[in-house]
């Protein structure tokens, strides 16, 4: 009997342990699914500029700071010198792949984009932004074709004489009131030993900024603007003798010493430490040399002025005009990200961003918010005051122009410097090219 139980118990274990085994596991207890995280889409937007060491530290400070405020955004920079810059960007702007931000200029620069089809219309978000309200109505004008906005302008760039203070006092120069007073003082300087300006036109664009000037003061505003545009008929199209009086004041400064040798062999970048280190007591250009000037150790030490007035009864033009314009950034049309761009301009031209750029560059900004002066400094508050009071301004040649005239003029003033040309046939080559380009327009 013991055995039979204990058989029988046996088997009862054997069986349990079998059920163990062969028995499902239970099943879990039920949980949510798991959520799969968020996939915010990167969106990367290239930006090309026009742009030296020193404008390329503040611009990756703001990109830093657009970034950190918009994780979702990535701007991929890409800066370039002055020539490699016009040129790359006339290849790619044509392309299937052209940069979604770039530098621009006013003018023709932009006209041309806008006839081909390359810039997006940036009305609707100057709108949305405040834009209207916020940036210089003029600059902002630079950049509208036919009532719609094409460019962000972030500063105004303009053109004056610098001059060292010492060498001057040193010298007993004063700033001349007058074109003639001008000549003058070159002979002076020139009778020194040492040229009186730094010029460096192996680029061509410091040449053309003369002409500008001097166009506008010889020829007057309202004929250049009808022959930039080629609105004139073919018979009047570039003949007012305005134009070859422009070049002959150019010869002129040439004539009293105001220019040193080879200036068509010397770089911009040659002049402007030409400068920098007293070579030359003066120097005609653009405001964006004032932080290289602060970064040398010459702010507060320099003077500025203006391209004098003509007394000379055939200038028709007002003797009240700067040389000036505004500077950009546009979006391409075929951008995929427009609005994610369009951020990035609103940032770029904010009242926080255009105080760095006062602060950091020392260049114009194109809103009056952005402007302390009691911080700025001398230079930035002087060229402020002037271009308030100034009547007009007139455009750089070689952005208002049409691109094919432009170099016959930018080619025109290397020859009649080198002597290989006179003005007036100079200013014959640019009226032969400007009737080939309006015959071509009427077809």
């Amino acid at each position: 009997m013991i055995q039979h139980l204990a058989r029988f118990a046996f088997i009862l274990v054997l069986l349990v342990s079998v059920a163990a085994c062969t028995a499902p596991a239970p099943a879990p207890a039920a949980t949510a699914p798991e959520q799969a995280p968020a996939v915010t889409e990167k969106q990367t937007l290239d930006l090309w500029f026009n742009s030296d060491d020193l404008f390329n530290q503040y611009n990756e400070k703001i990109i830093a700071a657009f970034e950190a405020a918009n994780p979702e955004i990535d701007i991929v920079y890409s800066p370039y010198p002055n020539e490699a810059y016009k040129t790359n960007l006339q290849v790619a702007i044509g392309s299937n792949d052209p940069p979604d931000i770039f530098f621009n200029w006013s003018g023709d620069d932009t006209g041309r984009f806008v006839r081909e089809g390359h810039l997006l219309d940036l009305t609707p978000y100057a709108e949305q932004f405040g834009w209207y309200d916020a940036l210089s109505p003029a600059m902002l004008e630079a950049f509208t074709i036919d009532g719609k906005l094409y460019g962000a302008p972030y500063s105004q760039e303009a053109k004056y004489f610098y001059y060292h203070l010492d060498m001057f006092e040193e010298m007993g120069l004063s700033v001349p009131t007058n074109f003639d007073e001008l000549l003058g003082l070159c002979r002076t300087i020139s009778a020194t030993g040492m040229p009186a300006l730094a010029f460096g036109n192996q680029e061509r664009w410091e040449g053309v900024h003369y002409l500008t000037i001097f166009n506008q003061k010889m020829a007057g505003e309202e004929t250049i603007a009808l022959d930039y545009s080629l609105s004139n008929p073919a018979d009047v199209l570039f003949t007012d003798p305005g134009y070859v009086g422009a070049f002959e004041r150019l010869v002129a400064m040439q004539e009293a010493g105001c220019f040193g040798d080879a200036v068509n062999s010397t770089t911009p970048d040659a002049a402007l430490i030409q400068f920098v280190n007293k070579v030359t007591p003066m120097y005609y250009q653009g405001t964006w040399i004032m932080g290289s000037l602060k970064e040398n150790g010459l702010e507060g030490k320099y003077g500025m002025f203006r391209m004098p007035p003509m007394t000379d009864p055939a200038a028709k033009g007002n003797q009240n005009y700067v040389l000036a314009g505004p500077i950009g950034l546009e979006i391409s049309s075929k951008t995929p990200y427009p609005d994610a761009a369009a951020k990035f301009l609103d940032f770029y031209v904010s009242q926080s961003s255009q105080q760095a750029l006062l602060q950091d560059t020392n260049r114009i900004p194109v809103r009056a918010d952005a402007v302390d002066r009691e911080a700025a400094a001398p230079g930035v508050i002087a060229v402020v005051d002037d271009l308030a009071v100034a009547e007009g301004t007139a455009l750089w040649l070689d952005v208002v122009l049409e691109n094919s005239i432009s170099e016959v003029y930018l080619n025109s003033i290397q020859e009649v410097l080198a002597g290989a040309k006179t003005p007036a046939e100079a200013v014959a080559a640019v009226r032969e090219q400007a009737l080939k380009v309006q015959a071509n327009r009427a077809q």
